[in-house]
């Protein structure tokens, strides 16, 4: 976008004040609606009289937030902008934050859009529809409700607060799922975990089939071989790694390589496939995630545990389990958010899948990946993404699986955290 109209609202502008950075993280905490009642008259004119606007900052009276006021046009359409102040600074894609968009041929309100949190793909937008408005509603990235009805005019909601609108929708939106902030030390405790895991991963080395046995030997996990030096983890290797951290601290070893590439083709598989368990080893990536999370339950609960589906992931609302595939991978963002704030404290294995090789092509569980979810101290979710000895992050695997699916096992946190010396 490019700056467009330049004029004067000298009567209330106010430079100094308060800095918002030290206000309640809350997004309730963050309405800007007293900022968009000072300039509604500006914001309702013709667009010849919106010629001269320039960028404005706004302090409030009942809050401490100060928003910066902008104009701006893009593609034959113009933006009011009310961009709340994070850290000295006014990002676009900021909690709270308002865009207003008119279609410069006609001058009409197309949209206006409110960032639920500090993400680019989660918002609400609202439209107008005659005597009303409908909203839908993204988190990040995936639509979640559409056409939802608010009994008010479109120009009535360019300066109601965001906190009317909540209650206007209450009966239809689950806004306490929505805005979940995080509530406890169990909601920070993955990112406490993610960050010893990430002190110790410059010092891990890939390698194509690797892993460490029960005595912290690195060993082939196709034959138990021991590696020569130095040893390295392929992304099971890795994901076994992080789970004994787990596991020995209460058993005193790690776990044994042989008991983790058992064949679960009891609850997995169909007829078509059975002739490359062998030959390609298809849900290689599903029964190792699945074994691991049962043997960490089992070592916790000093019992055998029968069923290997126990800690799947399979019912998260707004989102539908396939069968031994999971979800698409595409929404795994909030595949997360959603199911950790039901489960706080938990770590997941996910066990990416679609189509892999050639003559034939199969469906193949062929990566896996270790998430730490977490809500940091303002509210923001995070999630920790490592494979291959590396930390990555959600956006580069949906970059690079866009067409397949990740299956989750969840495990917690709980515990003493010791993974084996890589050194």
């Amino acid at each position: 976008m490019k700056t467009l109209f330049l004029v004067s609202l000298c009567c209330l502008i106010v430079f100094c004040g308060p800095s918002a950075q030290a206000l309640d993280r809350s997004i309730f905490s963050l309405e800007n609606y007293e900022a968009r009642a000072a300039v509604k008259e500006v914001l309702i004119s013709s667009l010849a009289e919106l010629e001269g606007v320039k960028p404005a900052l706004i302090a409030q009276r009942e809050s401490a937030l100060r928003v910066q006021f902008r104009v701006e046009s893009q593609g034959g359409f113009l933006y009011l902008l009310f961009l709340n102040e994070s850290e000295g600074a006014f990002p676009v894609a900021g909690r709270g934050n308002i865009i207003i968009k008119r279609d410069m041929r006609d001058g009409r309100f197309v949209q206006m859009k409110l960032f639920l949190r500090a993400h680019s793909e989660c918002f609400i937008r609202i439209f107008p529809a005659g005597k009303r408005s409908l909203m839908d509603v993204t988190l990040f990235g995936e639509p979640l409700y559409q056409k939802v009805l608010l009994p008010l005019e479109f120009t009535q909601l360019l300066d109601t607060p965001f906190s009317e609108i909540v209650s206007l929708t209450a009966a239809t939106v689950d806004w306490p799922l929505l805005l979940y902030e995080g509530r406890d030390e169990e909601d920070r405790r993955g990112g406490a975990i993610a960050q010893r895991i990430r002190e110790l991963v410059p010092r891990l080395k890939a390698l194509e089939d690797g892993a460490m046995d029960a005595r912290g030997k690195y060993v082939l996990i196709a034959g138990g071989a021991p590696q020569g030096e130095p040893g390295g983890f392929n992304c099971s290797g890795f994901a076994k790694w992080v789970v004994d951290g787990f596991i020995i601290p209460l058993l005193g070893r790690g776990l044994e390589i042989e008991s983790l590439k058992k064949k679960r083709t009891e609850v997995r598989g169909n007829r078509w496939n059975t002739r490359y368990e062998q030959q390609r080893d298809p849900y290689f990536g599903l029964d190792w995630s699945r074994n691991l999370a049962i043997a960490l339950l089992e070592a916790r609960e000093g019992r055998a545990i029968a069923d290997p589906e126990r800690a799947d992931v399979r019912q998260v609302q707004f989102l539908r389990y396939t069968e031994d595939v999971g979800y698409p991978l595409h929404a795994l963002e909030l595949l997360l958010f959603l199911d950790c704030q039901k489960n706080p404290g938990s770590f997941y294995l996910g066990s990416v899948n679609g189509e892999y090789g050639r003559e034939p092509v199969l469906h193949q569980h062929f990566h896996l990946v270790v998430f730490f979810p977490y809500f940091t101290a303002g509210g923001e979710f995070k999630t920790a993404a490592f494979e291959i000895n590396r930390e990555t992050g959600l956006e580069s695997l949906k970059a690079r699986f866009k067409q397949d699916y990740i299956h989750l096992v969840r495990l917690s946190c709980g515990g003493t955290f010791s993974p084996p010396a890589v050194e």
